[in-house]
């Protein structure tokens, strides 16, 4: 009986550490809601997700998780990708939300690394900030579980014959 309490508890202590959240960077407002990205698709909620689109993939770019304040006005995502000397950059952006056109819109960016050469991280931080200058988001209608955001609109592109690529981030996901 003892053995199989200190295995219970050994696995419930592993899936809590699977469920922590690494913050590099912080919402000024607090973070309420936090979802981690699952991956990417053509437009419509599902199981299936397709490979990042090659502008992105090129890159190295990784899109890890999405936070958000608890009026769901203040939206940071992080995401990591290699600088040009190969080393990671951790990268965050700040959106605020554009209720009347659904859109999620660019107020800054920022950038880490763990050696302090940010410098190096530039071109593709440049990159970024100009695709998710101000990008279109859709919440699932079960619960709020699944957040989209496009990050490829109507551009034709080797993942989806829509044009419109979006990364899924799911509150319920673990890797």
């Amino acid at each position: 009986m003892k053995l199989l309490l200190l295995v219970v508890a050994l696995l419930s202590t592993s899936a809590f550490a699977q469920q922590a959240w690494t913050e590099t960077f912080k919402l000024p407002e607090g973070t309420t809601y936090r979802a981690r990205a699952a991956g990417y698709d053509c437009g419509t909620f599902g199981s299936t997700y397709v490979a990042a689109p090659e502008s992105f993939k090129s890159k190295g770019i990784e899109f890890k998780q999405l936070s958000a304040d608890k009026d769901l006005n203040k939206f940071l995502f992080e995401a990591v990708y290699p600088s040009s000397e190969g080393k990671e950059c951790i990268y965050g952006i700040f959106l605020d939300r554009n209720r009347d056109d659904k859109t999620l819109d660019f107020t800054h960016s920022l950038i880490k690394t763990e050696e302090g050469h940010e410098g190096f991280c530039q071109e593709t931080k440049n990159f970024i900030d100009t695709e998710l200058r101000s990008v279109a988001y859709e919440g699932s209608k079960r619960g709020l579980r699944y957040v989209a955001v496009e990050i490829v609109k109507e551009t034709a592109n080797d993942v989806c014959d829509t044009g419109s690529v979006r990364v899924v981030f799911d509150r319920r996901f673990v890797e």
